[in-house]
Order: C-alpha cells, then sequence, then structure tokens
C-alpha cells in the first residue's frame, strides 16, 4: 500500500482518527495532488533521460530482441555462429536486429538475421570441461578424444 492510499484510508476514518468530511475531503485531495506530482515528475526525468528506467514500464519502449536465421530470438550470453563459415561468437550485448561481440580486445557489431544458434558439440563439451579444471588441451586431443567418445556411443556425428 503506498503512503497516499495510507493516506486516503485514514481521511475514510479506517484509521486511528476521525476526522469531518471537511477535513477528509482535504487529506483525499492532498493524496491525489502527491500521486499527480509524483507521476508527473516521474515522466519528466524519464523523458529527460535522468531515470533509466522507467517507474511503470512502458511496452512501447522495450526493444525487441534480434532473431537468428531461424527465428529464434538471441539473448545476451548465447553462442551464435555465422551461416557461412560457423565461425561462433558470444553475444555481449543486443541492438534493434544486431548483436555485439568481443574480438581481438574489441567491441564489434554484426547482423542477427545471418547467424544460427550453436549447438554444443562433442568437442565444445570436452574443451569446456578441461577449461573448467584449468588444464590447457591440444585440439589434436580434443578431436581424439570426441571420436573415441562417438565410437562409445555409437554416433555418427
Amino acid at each position: 500500500m503506498s503512503i497516499t492510499d495510507e493516506l486516503r484510508k485514514e481521511a475514510r476514518g479506517f484509521g486511528r482518527y476521525v476526522y469531518t468530511a471537511p477535513q477528509a475531503d482535504c487529506l483525499t485531495a492532498i493524496a491525489n495532488r502527491i500521486d499527480a506530482e509524483h507521476e508527473a515528475a516521474c515522466a519528466e526525468a524519464y523523458g529527460n533521460g535522468v531515470m533509466s528506467v522507467p517507474i511503470a514500464l512502458d511496452e512501447s519502449q522495450w526493444v525487441k530482441l534480434p532473431k537468428d536465421a531461424d527465428g529464434v530470438p538471441i539473448r545476451v550470453g548465447d553462442v551464435v555462429e555465422w551461416c557461412d563459415s560457423g565461425d561462433t561468437l558470444t553475444v555481449e550485448g543486443i541492438g534493434k536486429d544486431i548483436v555485439f561481440y568481443i574480438d581481438n580486445g574489441g567491441a564489434e557489431w554484426t547482423a542477427a538475421r545471418n547467424k544460427r544458434h550453436h549447438k554444443p558439440t562433442v568437442e565444445d563439451v570436452l574443451r569446456e570441461f578441461a577449461y573448467g579444471l584449468g588444464v590447457p588441451v591440444a585440439d589434436s586431443y580434443v578431436a581424439a578424444a570426441a571420436t573415441k567418445l562417438r565410437l562409445a556411443e555409437g554416433v555418427d556425428e
């Protein structure tokens, strides 16, 4: 319950005090003015860029998530790949139909529409596992271990 709602409740006589009709009307009018001024101040601050998040999120101000080549929304942290080369990137930021990523220590951007979500391969999982253990692993070892895992599971992938 907001402070102004508490004031209105008190004015109606549901609180600790009893007010005459003119006093109750006065308190209700004060609560209404407080709400109106607060709403106007928030709207002005949001419009001037002072507030980064509006008090009531206005759906018309939202940015839609960019979509990949398959129409799947892309979020920060997703790993996507270029459709032509298969090279991957980790999404660090999003914009209208674009994604931002880090390349050679600098921020880059690219269109989202020609990327696809990257499905982890056996090699990806092995590299991530080794990285988590703090063990440097050569690509040739990862490839050999992935082949052995595929044979053990009877998977051709």
